[in-house]
């Protein structure tokens, strides 16, 4: 069964109440080759923060030899003034930065408060740990061992920024130093074979501390990489039967007493000189009035209203756009808000005033496509189905990194019925490379290539949803449809290897 999905809601967000004095605060935006990073605080402060991300990003391009892939989808970070805004966000109170993606790009939240215990992980290593796992998933998506994953995330969100413009890497997670130092490691057999869906708090950082652990081990163990590289290479073929006594010589018996023993010797640190990297050209800039007012409620948005706080939260939007009716920006947001609530004309309009304003504003333009095409799908009027690609195809021009309008498009077409066109398959393949981070278009992506009868590829492609470290119904869906697309690809096997022998 093809199955198209036009969001996949991850995450539930609540309202945002806005405290006093920090409605007034002027927000900026800092730019760079990889990252738009929006912040109320001080203009130094924003800088500096921007240019730690592009050091990281240089890091993880030259660690893992991608210098010259260049993702064109940068990824924005909002650095909120205190940890409760961060938590409002996530609806969880032992947060404070969380990282997603929107239909649009991938984006994150993180407090610019301090750590209020020195053992405390830091905001900015939650953000390296989980832009690691964006890198990862952007650049070598595959089914990685769950304890890697983590491993290899925690390894690199350990960097530490010298005063001399120079970084450090492979250091010690802080937050993971007295169980890995004072207590056994997370029992090895357990690791290469859990993921952490049954972790207690406790068992998490004993867990996560020894992924990390193992990780750097092998990183700087040369005896042991050939072994390790043959592991990670047959775990993303999917080899069967995978157990460590296989690949690695003595079993985990013999890798417990051997990383038992390294966390006991001083460990490597690796530095990167000031010298050994390029400039970061960073621009900051003040946001435009109207788009930083509603910041908040954009985020609220992006994560998800709870459908019992949707009309209050249209509400808000409403009072917040009419103060600003210059302002694009404020106009798309309302045409998506009505859009959530199903006002369609309101949406109509607001989508039309925010075009009037800027034409090239690629989000107003899909807004629109999305009321024309209810209206077609209800009408079958010609008019309103060519009016509704007019609008699809002036997103699309507006930004060619956007990857809505190129799902939208797909919609469209399906919509249509018929025999779909390859441009709508190639349409959907770019928004899938211009965000595989987002759980929805590697799904659609994976769908439409089942559609094709490209199943081992809907296969591979569903891999990093199928096997992720965390529980989710989302790696619930990804593993039936992985099997499905395994069983209906393995009939035709047995053809195709007698077409290829005549």
């Amino acid at each position: 069964m093809i199955k198209l999905l036009k969001s996949i809601g991850l995450f539930t967000a609540a309202l945002f109440s806005v405290a006093p004095g920090i409605a007034s605060a002027a927000w900026l935006e800092a730019r760079s080759k990889h990252f738009i990073v929006y912040s109320d605080g001080g203009e130094k402060q924003l800088a500096s923060f921007t240019e730690k991300l592009e050091k990281f990003d240089f890091l993880l391009r030259r660690m893992t030899n991608t210098m010259e892939n260049d993702a064109p989808n940068p990824v924005r970070v909002y650095l909120l003034a205190r940890d409760a805004q961060v938590q409002a966000a996530a609806r969880d109170r032992n947060v404070v930065g969380y990282y997603t993606t929107s239909e649009r790009y991938a984006y994150a939240l993180v407090s610019r408060e301090k750590p209020q215990w020195a053992l405390d992980a830091a905001p900015e290593d939650i953000l390296f740990h989980e832009y690691t796992h964006h890198f990862m998933l952007h650049y070598f998506p595959a089914a990685y061992p769950a304890w890697y994953v983590e491993g290899f995330a925690e390894y690199f969100s350990t960097i530490k920024f010298k005063e001399d413009g120079g970084m450090q890497f492979g250091n010690a997670p802080t937050a993971r130093v007295y169980e890995l130092i004072k207590k056994p490691l997370y029992p090895l057999d357990k690791l290469f074979t859990n993921d952490t869906d049954a972790l207690t708090r406790l068992d998490g950082s004993q867990y996560y501390g020894t992924a990390w652990l193992l990780t750097h081990f092998f990183q700087h163990n040369l005896a042991r990489e050939p072994e390790f590289k043959r592991y990670i290479d047959d775990m993303v073929k999917g080899v069967p039967d995978i157990t460590p006594d296989k690949y690695f010589a003595g079993g985990t018996a013999a890798l417990t007493k051997e990383v038992s023993a390294y966390i006991k010797r001083p460990i490597t640190i690796s530095v990167y000189r000031p010298t050994d990297m390029p400039a970061f050209p960073i621009s900051v800039r003040p946001v435009e009035e109207g788009q930083g007012v509603l910041i908040l409620q954009e985020l609220a948005f992006m994560r998800g209203v709870p459908e019992d706080e949707q009309e209050k939260f249209a509400a808000e939007v409403r009072t917040k756009a009419a103060l600003y009716p210059q302002s694009a920006h404020a106009n798309a947001l309302l045409a998506d808000t009505e859009l959530l609530v199903d006002r369609q004309d309101a949406a109509l309009a607001a989508a039309e005033r925010a075009i009037a304003i800027d034409p090239a504003l690629a989000r107003a333009w899909s807004a629109k496509a999305e009321v024309m095409m209810a209206r077609a799908d209800k009408s079958d009027d010609e008019a309103d189905w060519k009016a509704a690609q007019s609008a699809i195809v002036k997103a699309n021009r507006a930004d060619l990194e956007d990857p809505v309008p190129l799902a939208q498009f797909y919609r469209y077409r399906r919509m249509r019925g018929g025999v779909l066109p390859q441009v709508a398959y190639d349409g959907l393949y770019k928004a899938y490379t211009l965000l595989p981070q987002s759980p929805t278009y590697r799904f659609n992506f994976a769908s439409s290539l089942a559609e094709q009868k490209r199943y081992d590829e809907a296969v591979r492609i569903l891999a990093p949803l199928a096997f992720s470290p965390h529980p989710s119904p989302m790696r619930d869906y990804a593993m039936t449809m992985r099997e499905r697309y395994r069983s209906e690809a393995a009939p035709a096997k047995p053809a195709d290897a007698a077409a290829k022998s005549d």
